[in-house]
């Protein structure tokens, strides 16, 4: 496609000179960054083998690369960048804005990259590549206003027959939901779902609205009946099926949960951290609930070894759930040693990564570690002052509930009857219905009981 003799996508966005099939492949590729079939660094390799000076997939390699939140990637991401860098010459605006965003990433200043695509998207709204990038480093960030605003700000220019439209409408529809826009955000994600049906955004986005309005058995049977649709060969399942586990869980549902846990989530040696996380989160969860979880552990914290030596420091919201999977399996010294890690981050980190280790990773790592030692007083102060502001590294809602479930525990557990009854209260207006806070409730009860 071309605009006045200039070259773009297939939405209209300019691109520098480069061989069509090798656009071609760039559609491709970043047909399966948004929807997560496939994988885009694969399809793109021979494509730059045969046209080097495909400035626009350096550039893609490097974002999807640094959408993995790995310091393991970061080596090959700044060969990509370096490559496209040495194409200055015929790079356009918008590549340039997409590689200072890139370096921006690389650095560790999350939020000035975050800042640079804004930029770019009032010039280039349609920037499929930009947008998404943008979304999920706002996920990463923990910046649920962005989540749904940055999205806002692009839609007016999207349309059904703009291809890619529906991964759009599923990432606002996530953005409204962690703004508590439940009902606005069903709607987008259904509208989305019309469109498209195997759109795993809003696949996403509906089960985060499902878990946070109390409606646990029809999120159970919407994700069973439309795996077909979301499951197979997509990289955005494994959250998805973790999702089905909370559902079991509210339900109280133990067994179901570690069923799908050994079916579906359980560690494989070409995992990624983003999905041991899940795994880790299911099996604390259910630790906490007073469920033997047996060997599960040991595996889960075997990956987690093999992991921290390169990534420790890097992404605190990754570190906490390592310390928490050292702890299930009973490696103190291990979680001791990722705390120590962090703690060193989070003087020497730059930006914004530094602050996130030092503002939430290193409370709620020591936490975590308090509880495991039965400090369960420490565990409480360290807990309770972060509750309103651990949005600050990264997650969702639905994610650090973790914290909130443990602060209950640990409150429970150290007969801090007052505090825990405000907290189980509080839970109790948010998700009056569910079997799990009929357990917290129980829990204190006994606990009232034996002061």
């Amino acid at each position: 496609m071309s605009i006045k003799g200039e070259q773009t996508d297939a939405r209209g966005v300019p691109v520098s000179g480069c061989d069509p099939q090798s656009l071609d492949d760039f559609e491709t590729a970043l047909y399966q960054f948004q929807s997560y079939f496939g994988d885009p660094t694969e399809t793109l390799g021979p494509t730059l083998e045969r046209d080097p000076e495909f400035v626009l997939g350096h550039i893609f390699n490097a974002n999807a690369m640094l959408m993995m939140s790995e310091r393991q990637y970061l080596d090959a991401i700044g060969e990509s960048l370096d490559k496209a860098r040495a194409l200055s010459a015929k790079s356009n605006d918008r590549e340039k804005a997409l590689i200072a965003a890139a370096e921006y990433m690389l650095a560790g200043h999350w939020d000035k990259a975050a800042a640079t695509w804004d930029k770019l998207l009032s010039v280039h709204p349609r920037d499929a590549l930009a947008i998404q990038s943008a979304h999920l480093t706002d996920f990463y960030l923990g910046d649920a206003l962005n989540l749904r605003d940055r999205i806002s700000r692009v839609l007016a220019h999207w349309d059904k027959g703009t291809p890619g439209y529906s991964y759009i409408l599923g990432m606002q529809a996530f953005g409204l939901e962690e703004c508590n826009e439940f009902s606005l955000a069903e709607e987008t994600a259904h509208a989305a779902l019309e469109l498209e049906a195997r759109d795993p955004w809003s696949i996403h986005a509906l089960t985060h609205v499902f878990e946070m309005q109390n409606r646990f058995t029809e999120g159970q049977v919407f994700l069973t009946s439309r795996e077909h649709d979301w499951a197979p060969d997509n990289g955005f399942a494994f959250h998805n099926w973790w999702h089905l586990g909370l559902f079991y869980l509210e339900q109280q549902d133990h067994a179901a949960a570690l069923a799908l846990y050994d079916e579906r989530l359980t560690p494989q040696e070409s995992s990624i951290s983003l999905e041991v996380l899940d795994a880790t989160a299911l099996l604390w969860r259910i630790t906490l609930q007073g469920r033997d979880v047996g060997q599960r552990w040991s595996q889960v914290a075997d990956f987690w070894a093999h992991k921290t030596p390169v990534e420790n420091g890097y992404y605190a919201f990754n570190d906490l759930h390592a310390v928490i999977a050292f702890v299930g399996a009973g490696r103190l010294d291990a979680a001791r040693d990722v705390l120590q890690g962090l703690k060193s981050a989070a003087q020497t980190s730059p930006g914004i990564t530094g602050r996130m280790a030092s503002e939430i990773g290193v409370p709620t790592c020591s936490a975590i570690l308090a509880f495991a030692e039965e400090r369960y007083a420490d565990a409480v102060d360290l807990l309770y002052p972060i509750r309103s502001v651990a949005h600050r590294f990264g997650g969702s809602n639905a994610q650090r509930d973790i914290l909130n479930q443990t602060l209950i525990e640990a409150a429970i557990r150290d007969r801090q009857i007052t505090l825990g009854s405000s907290l189980v209260h509080e839970r109790a207006v948010h998700k009056p219905f569910s079997p799990l806070t009929g357990h917290f409730k129980a829990k204190l009860e006994v606990a009232l009981q034996d002061s």
